[in-house]
């Protein structure tokens, strides 16, 4: 019994097959307090941040998203403030992204006007550390 294929078939297995194009985005989605108090997640925080930054430094093809809230950066800031120049420095060169928002909220459960106070704060705070990250990233 022949077998029948659709018309253009046999063109389409001939040709080379499509290539998908991945996109890996390195970040993090923090949760300043959850099941563990604020003070224990933030020593987590500073480990994190202490190897971000550690490795960053160490090879320049690194970046890394950092949350979409600026509330972290201060975080880790509050405790390592001598990390503030490489925070700056990374941010300024793009590999470092930050903000745009102040904290990370549910947006189903503030105003609208909360939201842009928010976000006015939070892209306040990015600009005085090199710039805020140009993606409204609400996870």
């Amino acid at each position: 019994m022949p077998s029948q294929t659709p018309a253009g078939l046999a063109e389409a297995e001939a040709a080379e097959p499509a290539r998908a194009v991945v996109h890996l985005v390195p970040h993090t989605h923090w949760d300043r307090e959850w099941y563990e108090p604020f003070q224990t997640f933030r020593l987590r925080l500073v480990e994190l941040v202490d190897g971000l930054l550690e490795r960053m430094q160490a090879d320049a093809r690194l970046r890394f998203t950092l949350d979409g809230q600026c509330a972290t950066v201060d975080d880790y800031l509050e405790l390592r403030p001598e990390a503030e120049p490489v925070i700056r420095r990374l941010v300024a060169e793009g590999r470092l992204a930050i903000g745009p928002w102040q904290i990370l909220m549910d947006e189903f459960l503030v105003s609208g006007e909360t939201m842009v106070r928010n976000l006015e704060l939070g892209w306040a705070r990015a600009t005085e550390l090199g710039g805020a990250m140009r993606v409204g990233y609400l996870p």
